[in-house]
């Protein structure tokens, strides 16, 4: 019991590490895992999904052995003060490993009254953060970095602090509307369409992605009340399994389209390509753990790709760092073994789970929003071994396990 009002005080430095950039997110999970194993007592042996998404990381810090960004375990000097953990591997690996503690944790424990406040107070500040970054990011990033070329890095913070609020909006969102009168309604139809037009203001597709996921799984679970869940879990395992079919899909019906598409997005469907056709040299085990790291074929390389872009592109890497579409990463870099598992421990999540209707209509429309939100984010953003994204997932999933015991518990 102690672990939900302990959760619930970590939680409140949320805002200040969202508005950061995230990056704190995974010594939060950290914390929060800690805490768990200590005072929650997670029970043994986990759940079946947990044992396929176990058996997927486990796989996946394998492949590092054959990937070409292998670079070791350890780089540096503990007293020198330059010790760092270089093999990715162990990163993902421990992120899953907090993220079940805190999961498992939460699972076992309730908040009071008082700390299930902390919690929407949290993500309440986050929000406003939002807000405010939308009508004067650009002034107060040009006045903290100036001239300095960095101030890239602070625009692409704020775009991860208003990915990560999109994330946390179905649980707002949801617990507004779920009252079910006039006023609650509005103020959740408010909530999203004033985060949607933050998006806008600040060009960040990613988040308007994720709002329209968002929407279009509250509506699935709304007209499948018993089998909602298993429809949503079921499409996006299903997404992961026959990405390379999907995205070729994709691909070529936009096609028909590419010459209105903005330069940017263009580049992804580039990248895409390119992925796919290395997702063909090892389709059955991957290159390996951040393979596409590695993969620094420029424009110049493909004379006919180059020319629908401006001169100036021509040295850039087709894949900028990952693909910025996480199944089709998963099926380059750990190939069809990682995609299976990865899949099978989605689609079995989703029918595990108890019914929509069998939910408070809080929590089930915040598990559809959530869902939804990230399967968007899932495609089009960030590296899947982004441990600051997951970090905040598992902490948002922990904190809408919290209020669902402690609302059944109170209300």
């Amino acid at each position: 019991m102690a672990y939900g009002p302990v959760f619930a005080g970590l939680l409140l430095l949320w805002p200040l590490l969202a508005v950061l950039g995230t990056l704190g997110f995974a010594p939060l999970l950290g914390l929060t895992g800690i805490a768990a194993l200590l005072l929650a007592r997670p029970r043994m042996p986990p759940p079946v999904y947990c044992l396929f998404a176990i058996a997927f990381v486990g796989w996946a810090a394998i492949s590092e052995l054959w990937s070409p960004a292998s670079k070791g375990l350890f780089s540096g000097n503990l007293l020198e003060g330059n010790f760092a953990i270089k093999a990715r591997s162990v990163i993902v690996v421990l992120t899953a490993l907090f993220a079940m503690l805190t999961l498992a944790g939460a699972l076992r424990s309730q908040l009071t009254p008082r700390t299930r406040r902390w919690i929407y107070g949290a993500l309440i500040v986050q929000g406003v953060l939002v807000f405010l970054s939308a009508v004067a990011a650009g002034p107060v990033l040009a006045l903290i970095y100036g001239t300095d070329p960095n101030i890239a890095d602070g625009v692409q913070n704020v775009g991860r602090n208003t990915n990560a609020f999109a994330v946390v909006l179905p649980i707002l969102a949801a617990a507004l509307g779920a009252q079910g009168d006039r006023r609650g309604i509005l103020a959740a139809c408010s909530l999203v369409l004033l985060t949607l037009l933050a998006a806008l203001m600040m060009d960040n597709h990613s988040t308007v992605f994720a709002i329209v996921g968002m929407i279009g799984a509250v509506m699935l679970v709304r007209f499948l009340p018993n089998l909602g869940f298993r429809w949503l879990f079921g499409l996006i395992g299903a997404n992961i399994a026959a990405a390379p079919l999907v995205m070729s899909l994709i691909i070529r019906g936009l096609s028909s389209i590419d010459a209105y598409l903005p330069a940017s997005f263009r580049s992804r469907v580039a990248a895409w390509e390119l992925v796919m056709s290395r997702v063909g040299e090892s389709p059955y085990v991957g290159h390996g753990l951040m393979a596409s790291r590695t993969w620094r074929d420029s424009y110049s390389d493909f004379p006919a790709l180059a020319a629908k872009f401006p001169e100036t592109w021509a040295l850039y890497p087709v894949v900028p760092g990952h693909p910025h579409n996480m199944p089709l990463q998963i099926w380059a870099e750990t190939g069809l073994i990682g995609a299976m598992l990865a899949a099978f421990a989605v689609m079995t999540f989703g029918f595990r789970l108890p019914r929509p209707a069998d939910f408070s209509p809080a929590t089930r429309y915040a598990i559809a929003g959530m869902a939804g939100a990230v399967f968007s984010i899932f495609n089009f953003s960030y590296s899947v071994w982004n441990e600051a994204f997951w970090s905040g997932l598992a902490l948002s999933a922990a904190m809408l396990i919290l209020l669902d015991r402690s609302r059944r518990q109170h209300d």
